[in-house]
């Protein structure tokens, strides 16, 4: 036995050495002029140091080799390779070649080659998440071996060719692009051995077609994300359907849910949210599908019935959120559920006692009118994740204890934001050893930040106390790093000193104090490196901004309305890359691939600017969003040219401030630049032409200086009212009523607006920080139209608060007049 086994080891042992290592020189000399076509992002380490003229090209890495020194397999995976393959490459003549990966690189503006049909051998193609453009080669439909396909997270255009010959195909996912078209003129029923088809994130239109849901093999499909439309029509389903997995989420879809997806025995996961489904839906007709593990059905314009649930059902999640339910449902028959999402619903009452008596891990039931829970309660120690912001519960903190009432339960995230808890929050909090996330922001909670939140934090990474009234300071008492990554304080009324200990989270991201009695200098020694959201707002911190440190990563800086004096030049403009183009594009090529894949886990933080002179809070921040806002403090002096090297930047406000000298022409380099603001100041001479040539500006205040001369001219200047020049009595030309021929004619000045804060809820596409697996949604990668759309529904927002204020105001002086008559009625009856 022993020799036996010693000869097996040396017969595999020469395998590897004299086999699968010999390499063809025709082999070798194609892969080096294919390295020799790649250009690659110098930033990003790549792993083609090894491929040179020595050494065999089969232990290259990324490179397998058949017994014969044919290169069989090329795996490119995220190699930083930029610029595309061309038509006549290399690529192409490697005709053993039956795996290739180039997914996860930088092919932007190039089309996906033409010439894969010289590929006779290829079986696995993936090129997702690489920028092809344009439609998808024909060709591939005549690569009768292929047998998965990956086209994801690109920006392919044009309709799906046909891919009747393909017969072998078993899995192709063009999931994640930019595809139009409709399905209706492809010939699936062909594809009798098509077991996952992911069509998903597209711009794909049409009605479903039927074949789709009967093709034999078929297991996967997946076409969310598209704008399919119409009915799915009643079908008759083969009873030895194998569809495991259909995802409809995030179209178009109207009419009843059919009645034959109820008919695939075999499905686990049904995915229909973010349609248009209507009438009502009864939830025991799940009970067939007794593989069914996910079922989410949230927004659409459903009534579900959930009376008579049979205890039989397997289903693991359940998410109904945004499904008009009126009265909690009974779920206690569904003893398998451990994630619930009843979330946006008309639910009101208390929390019935039973949902603790379940094994949930997750719980969501924010946006309802939940007022209490029932008594008694046993909270469940293996709940992770309790979700009731947004309700009316009123009871005083702690609002969840064990059932021996001694310690919270062991949650990793606890949001109960949004209601009207009161009282203070406990010391016994920190005995939530695994704390995650803990938002309690916008209740009526009082008392001092427990020390020991501080402490012991060696899990948390979100503490959101804003909008509350606690006193007191925040503790000094971070003791070694923490892992901190929001620490938003904001909207209390906390004093004192910024504590230095808070230097210690290196891992910082956001950090918001704005809004309460803070005092002393600039708190430059307890601000990590790792911030890209700062804010300070609206406190009492003096002096000089004095700072030896700088944040490579920072994109939003809110200091106004302090007592801050001395020149900007102290600030290092220059430290900031995180508001240069360059640092910005390099962040985006650097995403990994769980930046793209969807998850509905997250956090996303909050953060207030002044725009047009009011307050606008944002509820999602854009990743590649830069501002800058040092108004209302005491600088002085001119305004630093570096800032015209911050060419991210999209918001800037110096306003109310004493700054003197001219307005730097290097702000003509700010090409992304959407709103400037540097009214009320001391600034002189002319307004730089530069200034004119900025066609993304659309809010401009340069109103109350010392600003002479004409206005410049140009296709943003000319849609500027005379109120952002006003107060300039040296000023002429349009749009002010001054012409720079006649004598000079004094204009009264208005007083300036006041400041009113305006709640903004429109939730757009993008991300703030992310705990967990992080979500962002691939169509944010690049585009410089998305940015548009972003900036562009900040502006619309604010018009709107205008808009909505007169209406307001209109609609007070109606009820005040109303209320005026029925007091008039009122005496006249008496």
């Amino acid at each position: 036995m022993a020799v036996s086994l010693l000869l097996r080891l040396l017969f595999f042992v020469f395998f590897i050495l004299f086999v699968d290592g010999r390499c063809l020189d025709d082999q070798k000399k194609l892969l080096l002029v294919l390295r020799s076509e790649f250009r690659f992002n110098s930033s990003i380490p790549h792993s083609f140091v090894n491929w040179n003229e020595t050494g065999d090209c089969c232990e290259w890495s990324g490179i397998a080799c058949d017994e014969s020194g044919h290169v069989i397999s090329l795996d490119l995976h995220s190699k930083g390779i930029s610029g595309g393959i061309g038509e006549s490459s290399a690529l192409f003549q490697l005709t053993y070649l039956s795996r290739l990966d180039l997914s996860v690189n930088d092919t932007t503006t190039r089309e996906i080659p033409n010439q894969f049909h010289r590929l006779p051998n290829l079986v696995h193609l993936d090129l997702s998440i690489s920028g092809f453009m344009g439609p998808i080669p024909s060709t591939l439909a005549y690569r009768t071996k292929l047998v998965e396909l990956y086209l994801f997270g690109n920006f392919l255009t044009g309709s799906i060719p046909s891919f009747h010959n393909c017969k072998n195909l078993e899995s192709i996912n063009l999931s994640d692009n930019n595809l139009m078209g409709s399905l209706s003129h492809l010939h699936f029923q062909g594809l009798k051995n098509l077991s996952a088809l992911d069509l998903s994130y597209n711009l794909l239109n049409g009605t479903i077609p039927h074949h789709l849901f009967a093709l034999p093999s078929i297991q996967i499909l997946y076409l969310s994300n598209n704008q399919f439309s119409g009915q799915i029509k009643e079908f008759s389903i083969v009873n030895h359907s194998n569809l495991l997995r259909l995802d409809l989420e995030s179209n178009r879809i109207g009419g009843h849910i059919p009645n034959f997806f109820f008919q695939l025995r075999n499905m686990s996961s049904l995915r229909l949210s973010d349609n248009l489904f209507n009438g009502t839906f009864e939830l025991n007709k799940i009970q067939s599908l007794t593989s069914l593990s996910e079922l989410t059905l949230s927004n659409n314009f459903l009534s579900v019935d959930t009376n008579n649930m049979s205890s039989s059902s397997h289903l693991n999640e359940l998410l109904m959120s945004s499904c008009n339910l009126h009265d909690f449902p009974n779920l206690r028959n569904l003893p398998y559920l451990v994630v619930l999402d009843l979330s946006n619903n008309h639910l009101r009452g208390d929390i019935p006692s039973w949902i603790w008596g379940t094994g949930m891990f997750y719980l969501n039931l924010s946006h309802n009118h939940l007022t209490d829970l029932q008594k008694p309660y046993h909270i469940p120690v293996y709940l992770q994740t309790i979700d009731l912001h947004s309700n009316l519960l009123t009871c005083e903190f702690p609002l969840l204890l064990r059932s021996n009432q001694s310690n919270l339960f062991s949650a990793n995230f606890l949001f109960l934001a949004d209601n009207s808890l009161t009282g203070v929050i406990p010391t016994s909090i920190c005995s939530i050893t695994e704390l995650v996330v803990l938002d309690l922001s916008l209740n009526n909670l009082n008392g001092s930040i427990p020390p020991c939140l501080l402490e012991k934090s060696h899990y948390l990474q979100v503490l959101n106390l804003r909008g509350n009234n606690i006193t007191g300071v925040i503790p000094d008492t971070i003791n070694g790093e923490c892992p901190i990554k929001t620490f938003d304080v904001s909207d209390n009324n906390l004093g004192g000193k910024i504590p230095k200990s808070l230097a210690n989270c290196n891992e910082l991201v956001v950090m918001n104090v704005g809004n309460n009695n803070f005092d002393g200098s600039f708190p430059c020694k307890a601000l990590p490196e790792s911030l890209k959201v700062l804010v300070l707002r609206s406190n009492r911190f003096h002096g000089e901004l004095r700072c030896g440190k700088s944040w490579p990563d920072l994109q939003i800086l809110d200091i106004s309305s302090n007592n801050i004096s001395g020149t900007l030049n102290l600030l290092n403009f220059s430290s900031l890359r995180g508001m240069m183009i360059q640092s910005q594009a390099h962040l985006r090529r650097n995403r990994s691939t769980f930046d793209i894949l969807s998850s509905n886990l997250f956090y996303r933080d909050e953060v207030t600017l002044t725009v047009k002179g009011i307050e606008v809070k944002l509820v999602k921040i854009w990743p590649d969003f830069t501002s800058i806002d040092l108004s209302s403090n005491h600088f002085r002096g001119e305004i630093p040219d570096a800032i015209g090297n911050l060419t991210s930047l999209y918001l800037l406000n110096l306003s109310h401030n004493s700054l003197t000298d001219a307005i730097p022409r290097s702000f003509g380099a700010l090409t992304e630049l959407g709103s400037l603001d540097l009214s009320s100041n001391k600034l002189t001479g002319r307004i730089p032409d530069e200034l004119a040539k900025l066609t993304f500006l659309s809010v401009l205040n340069l109103s109350y200086n010392h600003l002479t001369g004409m206005i410049p001219t140009g296709p943003q200047f000319q849609t500027f009212s005379a109120d952002s020049f006003r107060g300039n009595t040296r000023l002429c030309g349009f749009p002010l009523d001054r012409s720079c021929n006649s004598p000079h004619v004094p204009v009264p000045t208005p007083s300036e607006p006041k400041d009113e804060e305006i709640e903004w809820g429109y939730v757009f596409a993008a991300s703030g920080y992310v705990v967990g697996i992080g979500i962002v949604a691939w169509t944010l990668l690049c585009c410089r139209r998305w940015r548009e759309r972003y900036f562009g529904k900040i502006e619309e927002v604010v018009d709107k608060i205008f808009y909505e204020r007169g209406r307001r105001r209109r609609h007070e002086r109606r009820v005040r007049r109303r209320e005026e008559r029925r007091n008039g009625l009122r005496r006249h009856h008496h």
